[in-house]
């Protein structure tokens, strides 16, 4: 079935594309053809005319520098979380640039409201999340993705401290305002009910409303006390795109609250409970708490089961409503891996990878193992209560009451196109995200990923891996006889120059801080007996996800030059 999906990295399906791609054309053609046929045909000027001539210039140039780009789609390409398309996505994708829908209202896009909806649900589903309830819609990527999950947990937390702020004002609570901005929605209309109090009340005391100066002199003034700016718990690992969500919704970066990591480069759980401690004793409310399925430098997945275990005993044991966020733009497919079979996961993450099911938000990144093209990323929650947001309006756009579907007014970017959902709505549909068909394809980059990582073990001695690699990630450096790490990092930086000069391969980079991996990297210099002289840890890394993983035969011949290749930069 593989053979029918991908062009392949020679073009080995071409004949199939060409057909596919005729038949798109034939049908978009018709499409326009018959579209108020009763207009009638303009009269425009045949191939000949100048003009036909400039666009036919143009685009030779174009391709002349197109031929420049980075081949990804080859079984050589070991660089970044990139790779080649499948057909279906492909063909989703372009048929949707053909008609050029906006989703940002129904009134300018029929068909890419109903692929975006399906696909979402599609999505749900994928990770666990109960289709009926769950909601979401698309971006251009995790970093926005990410920050839709800020907006929406800040939407909640300033709903639960605002009204914690006026039963604090009012005396009609002896709780602090930590325990009251961490209510539960139960509660928050239950104080609503009990007092009269309108959401009009609670206006003048949203932080969000008021803006940071005002809100601050509310608390000072009023209150006593100073403004507990909320704040956010991510992994010491986090990605940029946290430290940018502080910048772009007025947060001090110093609110970016970091967690621990072991020395596998998750979550330590125990520093998480530290964290929440620490800011219950500091009094700053948590906005949500961050965990991370499949890390960009390691492929490192938190333990989601035994966070979401923390976060319910804070719940149920003391009313302590966390928002549980997950950052799945890499590994979320892994999901499909054990859908209806058998993951290559290991225990451990296939548990993590199953409790996703139960968090509050998630951040997936189609264009990465979904094998979509790019820019194409996805945010859903698991309910209404979740999805919920701050309402604006636009005079010149309709306004859509019905929560199911997104719009301009509930999502961050206005005008977005639909080109992601019909790319992943068809590719879904051909290829089901379960173990009989997406799934199987990463469980062969598993698989695949494993026997690489054999052989280099076996080719080289002093070949050292970073644990927690997880997924289909392998990052390692070679020791040598070197004790120094610093010594070892620049043998580390000369060999990926190397392969970067090389044309025969893509590898990348990654450097691993001491301030975040202190107990990994600790733990990898005790294996060799060395000496910690530097500030990080350099390692060359790959990513192993190409989808023309199956044949064992070819990918050993690649190996064998890799390894060849390898050899001759470590000298």
């Amino acid at each position: 079935m593989l053979d029918s999906l991908f062009i392949g990295p020679h073009g080995e399906n071409k004949e199939f594309l060409k057909d596919i791609w005729q038949d798109l054309l034939e049908r978009t053609l018709e499409y326009r053809e018959e579209t108020f046929a009763e207009d009638g045909l303009l009269r425009i000027e045949g191939p000949g005319d100048q003009r036909y001539k400039v666009v036919k210039d143009g685009i030779e140039q174009f391709f002349t520098i197109l031929a420049k780009e980075v081949p990804t789609f080859s079984n050589r390409y070991l660089g970044h979380m990139v790779s080649d398309v499948s057909i279906p996505a492909l063909v989703g994708n372009i048929a949707m640039l053909f008609c050029n829908p906006n989703l940002a209202s129904r009134e300018t896009s029929e068909a890419g409201v109903l692929f975006e909806v399906r696909a979402i649900n599609t999505l749900a589903k994928m990770i666990g999340f109960e289709e009926a309830p769950a909601r979401g819609h698309f971006t251009s990527g995790g970093t926005l993705a990410n920050f839709e999950a800020v907006w929406r947990a800040r939407y909640r937390m300033d709903h639960w401290l605002s009204m914690a702020a006026y039963l604090v004002e009012k005396g009609h609570s002896q709780k602090n305002l930590f325990e009251l901005a961490h209510q539960g929605w139960d509660a928050f209309h239950q104080h609503a009910a009990e007092f009269n109090i309108e959401m009009e009340d609670l206006r003048e005391r949203s932080y969000v409303m008021q803006g940071p100066w005002d809100i601050a002199n509310y608390y000072r003034d009023t209150l006593k006390t100073e403004f507990p700016q909320p704040v956010i718990l991510v992994p010491g690992n986090k990605h940029y795109s946290w430290p940018k969500s502080a910048n772009v919704f007025g947060i001090s970066e110093r609110a970016i609250w970091p967690t621990d990591l072991d020395k596998h480069g998750r979550v330590e759980v125990k520093s998480l409970r530290a964290n929440i401690e620490r800011a219950r004793k500091l009094g700053h409310p948590i906005m949500m708490n961050v965990s991370v399925t499949g890390t960009t430098e390691l492929g490192s997945v938190d333990s989601v089961d035994e966070i979401n275990e923390v976060l319910r005993d804070y719940r149920e044991n003391q009313g302590i409503h966390i928002w549980h966020h997950v950052d799945a733009a890499y590994g979320g497919y892994f999901c499909s891996t054990f859908r209806g079979g058998e993951t290559q996961l290991d225990e451990r993450t296939a548990r993590a990878f199953s409790a996703v099911s139960q968090v509050d938000s998630v951040t997936l990144d189609p264009h990465k193992l979904g094998y979509v093209p790019y820019a194409c990323g996805a945010f859903l929650v698991r309910d209404n209560h979740s999805y919920a947001v701050s309402h604006i309006s636009a005079p010149y756009l309709q306004e859509e009451p019905d929560i199911d579907y997104p719009t301009w007014s509930t999502t961050l970017e206005g005008s977005r196109s639909a080109t992601g959902a019909g790319a992943v709505w068809l590719s879904s549909c051909v290829l089901p995200l379960d173990a009989s068909g997406h799934g199987d394809l990463l469980n062969q980059s598993l698989t695949a990923k494993a026997h690489f990582a054999d052989r280099l073990q076996q080719s080289f001695a002093d070949i050292q891996f970073t644990p927690g690699s997880d997924t289909n990630i392998i990052s390692f450096t070679r020791v040598g006889k070197e004790k120094s790490l610093r010594k070892i990092n620049e043998r580390t930086s000369a060999i990926v120059d190397k392969f970067v000069q090389s044309p025969n391969f893509a590898v990348t980079r990654t450097s691993l801080s001491m301030k975040n991996y202190s107990e990994m990297i600790s733990s990898m210099v005790e294996r060799w007996d060395g000496v910690i002289d530097d500030d990080h840890l350099l390692v060359v890394r790959m990513v192993i996800m190409g989808p023309y993983l199956q044949d064992k035969e070819a990918n050993d011949r690649l190996i064998d030059k890799f390894i060849e290749e390898l050899r001759e930069f470590s000298e």
